[in-house]
């Protein structure tokens, strides 16, 4: 997997994924940070940019990841305007998204770029129904989820699921592979590779 529990990411897989000779990377919906520091002894790596839309993490982040090769930036005008990027990770933030909105992102994020796009964590299951299943397939989830749901800002949060269907709009643009999940729901939910064409 990818993302493990913990959430520190398997770094050599995700590099896998790609054939760009550096990675410049843009972590969208980062939340408090899922990147080991270690990553910075990493030469492949060049940049990641991390990009949440909740401006009480940017404190948090910018003491968390000091290092040149992290830079945090909450200004998605700017992003867009520079797109110092090639790959694009949503990490367990697509449900957060609604349909017509991840389509309009996809199209900004894109414009006039070929970006390898990794979308992990993807749910295609109803939240109640998913809840229900979670403790025959993953307890250390299911309790960590426990803990949200009593949360007001859990409650109030709008959820949405994507059938693998839904992505299919894409495959003029993008060669599209469906895996399973990069991080450690693998039965309930799933990841999409989609790996610009080049033509």
């Amino acid at each position: 997997m990818i993302f493990h529990y913990n959430y520190q990411i398997n770094i050599k897989r995700l590099i896998s994924l790609t054939d760009y000779k550096k990675l410049n990377i843009l972590d969208f919906g980062c939340g408090k940070g899922l990147w080991p520091n270690k990553i910075k002894t990493i030469k492949k790596i060049n940049k990641i940019i991390l990009y949440d839309n909740e401006p009480s993490l940017f404190p948090l982040l910018k003491q968390k990841y000091n290092s040149k090769k992290f830079q945090v930036n909450f200004d998605l005008n700017k992003i867009l305007k520079n797109k110092e990027y090639n790959v694009i990770v949503f990490s367990s933030v697509i449900q957060y998204i609604p349909h017509v909105n991840f389509k309009k992102l996809l199209q900004k994020l894109t414009k006039n770029k070929k970006t390898l796009i990794v979308v992990s964590d993807v749910p295609f299951l109803p939240k109640f129904i998913e809840f229900l299943l979670l403790p025959f397939f993953n307890i250390k989830r299911f309790f960590f989820v426990v803990t949200l749901i009593f949360s007001k800002k859990y409650k109030s949060m709008n959820y949405f699921t994507y059938d693998k269907k839904y992505f299919s709009y894409l495959k003029k643009r993008y060669n599209i592979k469906y895996i399973s999940n990069l991080h450690d729901l693998n039965k309930l939910r799933y990841a999409v590779i989609l790996r610009p064409k080049n033509n």
